[in-house]
């Protein structure tokens, strides 16, 4: 008996091939739609419109295998192997991009044969050893798509841009900065600005209050202050609403193994890709105070790296500072723990505060770890009360200084008007 399949984008069929569901992807002219697909489904291929979500992925658990076959960029590429992952990699065979092998579309056009394109697919399943020979392609693929492979760049931060090139999938970056600097209001600003460009987002905020934290969101989003204009809040409110944007419930202390049993659902339901978790110390709580409280957090630093890399999603994890002389800037080795933390983050931002006695401080982004390409470097930001958004100063406003390395050599003065800093790890 031929087992029920579904088309990702249509309703229930008939499976044409006992036991295989091809899944295919990408934009069909709507004049040749019917033709096309009384002939695909003859060949047993179903339909999937985008590559950032897969839809209802429980449908596909009846079937023994399911090649994937998307587009021809390295994003199609490196969607194929998440839902493969998500689908589990023993049953799922991938189709890889090239000119012999395009888009199901552009491969019937040209009057290919797509069952042979399909019996090419390889096993998802990732072997133990490998030679380059296996690697010699997704090599060739990251030096051709160099922006791709860099990430998404960040819209209000172009100074980022320069030093960590993009955001990636993967990484674990680690934000620490001084008590009331503003940790929480930045790095609410930094993944907003990601997920407006369509970055599925994830907050676990253990400190501050689910509402408390959207509120502030929203103004850095409608950049302006609606309880003075109230009149614009369900505009603004109903666009919000329209972010790939999702908050945990926790509050306060938590154990790591429900906080990653829930980014692990989230992960899979909602195709989560950043995930932020504010802070480490308050979700850890009190409960490490009879044990070794720096074993712990290794522990629990450990477990997101684990998380990031096994499931390509980042992790963006804020940790307070050791407690220090105010007068001195921080550095890496300020994180407060062991040096862990550092060592398995792949990206390390410090936001330094210069308070000043004659007013406000000077506030100042530093990356002190790149592990990407090994950029580092600080730049000024400017805080805007009104919307609660950091922006780059205008040019020639504020004086950079070069990063201070951690041997604690005094810092050098840039020349005024500079944009940033940076030199090579």
């Amino acid at each position: 008996r031929p087992a029920p399949s579904w088309a990702l984008a249509g309703p229930p069929q008939r499976h044409y091939k006992k036991g295989t569901l091809p899944a295919s992807e990408g934009p069909i002219p709507p004049v040749t739609i019917t033709e096309i697909r009384q002939y695909l489904r003859a060949q047993g291929i179903s339909f999937h419109d985008g590559y950032s979500c897969l839809h209802a992925p429980s449908l596909f658990v009846e079937f023994l295998s399911v090649p994937m076959w998307l587009g021809e960029d390295l994003r199609s590429w490196e969607a194929a192997k998440l839902f493969a992952r998500k689908l589990n990699p023993k049953r799922c065979s991938l189709v890889r991009p090239g000119d012999q092998q395009p888009r199901p579309l552009e491969a019937f056009t040209r009057g290919m044969n797509l069952s042979k394109i399909l019996r090419s697919a390889l096993p998802a399943g990732h072997k133990s050893i490998i030679s380059f020979r296996q690697l010699r392609d997704e090599v060739f693929g990251e030096l051709s798509n160099v922006e791709q492979v860099a990430g998404f760049k960040w819209a209000r931060f172009p100074e980022l841009n320069k030093l960590l090139k993009g955001h990636r999938k993967g990484e674990l970056t680690i934000f620490t900065g001084p008590t009331g600097s503003g940790k929480t209001t930045f790095i609410s600003e930094y993944a907003l600005d990601l997920c407006m460009q369509g970055v599925n987002t994830l907050w676990g905020s253990f400190e501050i209050n689910n509402v408390r934290l959207a509120k502030v969101m929203l103004t850095q989003f409608a950049v302006r202050r609606l309880e003075e204009q109230l009149d614009q809040f369900d505009e603004w409110a109903d666009k919000f609403e329209d972010l790939p944007l999702y908050f945990m419930t926790f509050h306060g202390h938590q154990s790591i193994k429900t906080v990653i049993e829930t980014m692990l659902h989230a992960v899979y339901m909602y195709d989560i890709s950043h995930v932020v978790i504010d802070n480490l110390q308050f979700m850890m709580g009190q409960e490490q105070l009879t044990v070794d409280r720096l074993a712990a957090q290794d522990y629990i630093v450990g477990a997101f790296r684990k998380f990031a890399t096994d499931n390509s999603c980042h992790v963006s994890l804020v940790i307070h500072p050791r407690k220090e002389d105010e007068e001195r800037e921080l550095q890496t080795a300020s994180i407060f723990g062991s040096a862990k933390a550092s060592q398995e983050a792949d990206n390390v931002l410090i936001l330094q505060d210069r308070k000043l006695v004659t007013g406000p401080g000077k506030r100042y982004l530093q990356v002190s770890k790149n592990r990407f390409d090994g950029d580092v470097g600080v730049f000024p930001l400017e805080f805007s009360k009104a919307s609660l958004t950091f922006s780059t100063p205008i040019k020639g406003k504020a004086r950079l200084k070069k990063v201070k390395d951690d041997s604690g050599a005094p810092p050098k003065q840039a020349p005024a008007g500079g944009s940033g800093a940076s030199k090579k790890q």
